[in-house]
C-alpha cells in the first residue's frame, strides 16, 4: 500500500531529529456535518486543512505540508510534490458543499428559502469566462425572480455560490420578519440528505466504486474538451490496452499521465498522475495496465456523472 501523507511526513521530519505538530484548532456545523480543521506545523511552516473527520483533516494537513516543504526545496517523494489546494468536504452534489470548503453552501440555502417561502427558484446563468487556460475567471449570474447578483470567481461553481451567497443574504436581510424563523443549520441539513439521496440513486448501477480519498473536483474542462473525452472513452475498444485508451482519452482531456513507481512489500507500486488537476488524481496498482485501467473507470464515472449533472 501506498504510505499516507501522515505517514510520509513523520519519515521526512526523522531526518531533521524532529517531529510534525498537529493540532485541532476549530470545529463548526451541526454534529451530523461537523467540519474538523487541523493545523499542521514543520521547518518553520504552518499549514492548516478541513475535512468532515479529523482524521481525513489531519492527512490532509500532513498532504499540504509535502508540497510546501517540496515547493522550499526538501527532497519529498513523489506523488506529494506536486502544490495542491485543500479538498472541500465530500457531500453529496456540489450544491451541497460550501465554495471555498466551508460549512454553508449559499446555493443549498438560497434554494431552500425559495422553497419555503413560495419564491421563485434561483436560476444561475455563465456570463462568461476570461483569462488563459492555467488562470480562468468565471462570472456567473443568479437570479431570483426580478432580484438578480452577478459574481466572478476561479470556477463556475465558485462563482455561481458568490452569486447566491449575495442573494441569500439580500433576501434575509430584506424580508428579515418573514424570515427569522428560517434555521439555516435545518435547511442545510435538509439540502444535504436529498443530495445524498440523488447520490446513491446516480450510484446504483455503477459497477465500479472510486477511491474515497479521491474528491472530485471542478478541473476547468471546458465543455469542447469534455465531449472529446467522452468520444474517446466510447471509441476505446474493451481489447485496447488500458495504457493506450488512457493517453488518448487523456489527450483528449487536455491532461497528460505521468507514471511513478515506488517501492513496497514484495515488490513495488506503479503510479499513474492525471495532471494538470487540483487536487491531483492518482491512481495505484501493482501495474501500469492495473494502474491505467482503475484511471480510466474513473473518468468513465466522472463523464456519467457530469452529463447528468
Amino acid at each position: 500500500m501506498m504510505k499516507t501523507p501522515i505517514t510520509v511526513l513523520q519519515e521526512l521530519m526523522v531526518k531533521f531529529s524532529e517531529s510534525p505538530e498537529y493540532e485541532c484548532v476549530a470545529q463548526s456545523g451541526p454534529q451530523h456535518l461537523a467540519v474538523f480543521e487541523y493545523r499542521c506545523a514543520a521547518r518553520g511552516h504552518v499549514v492548516s486543512a478541513t475535512a468532515r473527520s479529523k482524521k481525513e483533516a489531519k492527512q490532509e494537513a500532513a498532504r499540504l505540508m509535502l508540497a510546501r516543504l517540496a515547493a522550499a526545496g526538501l527532497n519529498v517523494p513523489a506523488p506529494y510534490t506536486a502544490p495542491c489546494a485543500p479538498c472541500p468536504p465530500v457531500a453529496g452534489d456540489g450544491d451541497a458543499v460550501a465554495a471555498g470548503g466551508g460549512a454553508r453552501s449559499y446555493k443549498a440555502l438560497l434554494k431552500e428559502l425559495c422553497q419555503e417561502y413560495k419564491l421563485p427558484g434561483p436560476e444561475y446563468t455563465l456570463e462568461g469566462d476570461t483569462g488563459p487556460a492555467h488562470a480562468r475567471r468565471f462570472t456567473a449570474r443568479g437570479a431570483v425572480g426580478a432580484h438578480q447578483r452577478v459574481a466572478s470567481a476561479t470556477t463556475k461553481k465558485a462563482a455561481q455560490q458568490l452569486a447566491a451567497q449575495q442573494l441569500y443574504q439580500y433576501l434575509r436581510e430584506n424580508l428579515a420578519r418573514l424570515t427569522e424563523d428560517f434555521v439555516e443549520e435545518e435547511a442545510l441539513a435538509r439540502a444535504h440528505e436529498r443530495a445524498m439521496e440523488r447520490y446513491v440513486e446516480a450510484r446504483a448501477d455503477a459497477p465500479h466504486r472510486p477511491d474515497l480519498a479521491q474528491r472530485v473536483a471542478d478541473y476547468h474542462l471546458e465543455e469542447e474538451k469534455v465531449n472529446l473525452g467522452a468520444d474517446a472513452l466510447e471509441a476505446a475498444s474493451p481489447d485496447a490496452e488500458p495504457e493506450t485508451a488512457l493517453q488518448a482519452v487523456a489527450g483528449a482531456l487536455g491532461l497528460r499521465a505521468e507514471w511513478h513507481s515506488l517501492p513496497a512489500e514484495g515488490g513495488s507500486l506503479t503510479l499513474v498522475r492525471l495532471a494538470p488537476s487540483s487536487p491531483p488524481l492518482v491512481f495505484c496498482a501493482r501495474t501500469r495496465e492495473a494502474a491505467a485501467a482503475e484511471a480510466l473507470a474513473y473518468l468513465r464515472l466522472t463523464m456519467k456523472f457530469r452529463d447528468q449533472k
